[in-house]
């Protein structure tokens, strides 16, 4: 966050936004510059580090820019008040002398007085000089930097201009793509006040600073703490309104990884975490099996009431979404609280319950259709968790093939993907290819992945036979060249259905020939 005081934004017709600094050659000049004066000072006083600060304000840089680079540079220092002595006690001892000896309004009777406290610290009067004021900040010397990039600072200015512009939001809104478990454990350690709804995303809504008149300035500053955990996904979008003090206006303000990611340049954590070895070993297992069922850790949270619940996996296949929760060794509040959360929750959901807790209440929750249980004590059972997922699976795929029967289907063109079609339809992969394997149309051929005319077919075999004439042999590459220039990848399968034969000489397809069945 910046002193409100170097907020540099843009506002034009109730829209508002900082003047964010763009990676260009100027400013990447101008950070390294900076940056570049720290690391030569070490060791030096930090009154000469702002000597240069001032003269590249002299130079035409806009000086808030570059005194908000100076003050994110500072702290990434380390200043030292390098004085043998006390400077405090040091400057006492000299108001004690003044009493003694006079007020210095000579020359004379200033060094007299020097001398004297000098003699009393055993010091030379040079060395009282040098640390009679070295306390003070412009006299603090540079002992340790840490030296960013200069993409990371002209980021780092990016974010404290959006910190401090949010500052004087009314309301705060954001979507991410995840790391929901750290955003809501940042916003409950914060103390911030917030809402959660959905709508095509899931949407935290956060009370800002100006929304309630007795909320303080820890607050305003709790909401720009939040704001980096936020940023630390590969996507997200923040919205707010932002009262804008001056005119008493209420302006909105958005930005979005898509447009604004590399002026806020967060490095996301791909590193997957775990809360227990049990889940650690869990995901490991599962994704071990390749089961068509895709694993994702910690997805998006699921609004509870006023509330959220961010389950620990989802398990998907087809367009099929399987939320799954593991309920390890929990307190009798904590499994309470976690009942009551579960019941507002309207999605399916499969528990994983370990044995040992209190059984008896989650069994409460098999009353409730959303909800599934599979107990397990000390490793987590894959078998009944697949013939679940299975189930579940075939469940979805009946009512979809009951959809398919019902609509009048008929194709015009000469291959049907299956792909495709199920996309179009909206059903999944699988239902779609029994769909129309089991209902196949009288001029088509099923294949693997697409169904193919009759027609298509005639036209690829006339084209094989005008290839195989002039040298009364052709080669498996170049049939499936043939094949793959019509639109269809599956060579080997379109032969067969061709009834040709493939005479092979070792393995190499390019030795391979093709041959009528007659």
């Amino acid at each position: 966050m910046l002193p409100s005081d170097l907020l540099s934004v843009w506002k034009r017709k109730g829209v508002i936004m900082p003047r964010y600094a763009k990676l260009s050659d100027n400013n990447l000049s101008l950070a390294d510059s900076l940056i570049n004066s720290y690391e030569v000072h070490l060791g030096k006083k930090k009154k000469e580090l702002k000597s240069l600060v001032t003269e590249l304000e002299d130079k035409g840089y806009e000086y808030r820019f570059v005194r908000s680079l100076s003050l994110l540079l500072d702290r990434r220092s380390s200043f030292l008040c390098n004085s043998k002595v006390d400077p405090v006690d040091l400057r006492r001892k000299i108001f004690q002398a003044t009493e003694q000896l006079g007020l210095p309004t000579t020359f004379d009777n200033r060094q007299k007085i020097i001398a004297n406290v000098a003699s009393s610290v055993s010091l030379s009067t040079k060395e009282v000089e040098e640390n009679f004021y070295s306390d003070l900040d412009g006299e603090l010397v540079l002992e340790k930097f840490s030296s960013p990039s200069s993409i990371e600072l002209l980021s780092a200015y990016n974010l404290g201009l959006t910190q401090t512009l949010l500052f004087e939001a009314s309301e705060l809104y954001f979507t991410t793509s995840g790391n929901w478990q750290n955003i809501f454990y940042a916003i409950k350690k914060f103390g911030l006040i917030y809402e959660v709804y959905e709508e095509d995303k899931i949407w935290v809504k956060i009370d800002g600073p100006a929304s309630i008149f007795k909320l303080n300035r820890r607050y305003g500053i709790n909401i720009a703490k939040i704001l980096p955990v936020i940023l630390d996904n590969s996507e997200w979008i923040i919205k707010a309104k932002v009262l804008w003090k001056f005119t008493n206006e209420v302006c909105d303000f958005k930005i979005e990884s898509q447009t604004h990611s590399s002026l806020l340049k967060k490095q996301y954590s791909t590193h997957i975490t775990y809360d227990s070895s049990v889940e650690e070993a869990f995901a490991s297992q599962f994704q071990a099996l390749n089961s068509g069922w895709v694993l994702k850790r910690e997805p998006e949270p699921l609004p509870a009431g006023k509330q959220v619940i961010i389950p620990d996996f989802t398990l998907e296949k087809a367009g099929i979404k399987i939320y799954l929760e593991i309920v390890g060794f929990w307190t009798e509040e904590y499994l309470q609280r976690k009942i009551a959360k579960l019941r507002q929750i309207k999605t399916q959901m499969l528990l994983l319950v370990n044995q040992t807790l209190a059984c008896e209440k989650l069994s409460s929750l098999k009353n409730n259709s959303e909800f599934d249980l599979i107990y397990y004590r000390d490793k987590i059972p894959l078998a009944p968790i697949l013939r679940y997922l299975e189930t579940k699976f075939e469940e979805v795929k009946s009512k979809e093939l009951q959809t398919l029967k019902e609509l009048p289907i008929r194709f015009t063109e000469s291959i049907v993907d299956f792909d495709e079609f199920a996309s179009r339809i909206g059903v999944s992969k699988e239902a779609a290819r029994t769909f129309l394997t089991e209902n196949l149309p009288s001029d088509y051929v099923a294949m693997a992945d697409v169904l193919v005319s009759k027609a298509k077919l005639v036209q690829i075999d006339n084209k094989i036979k005008e290839a195989l004439i002039p040298k009364g042999n052709l080669s498996l590459t170049e049939a499936a060249r043939i094949i793959e220039k019509e639109g269809l990848d599956d060579s080997a399968n379109v032969l067969v259905a061709l009834n040709y034969k493939i005479k092979w000489r070792g393995i190499n397809s390019e030795q391979a020939e093709i041959s009528k069945i007659h």
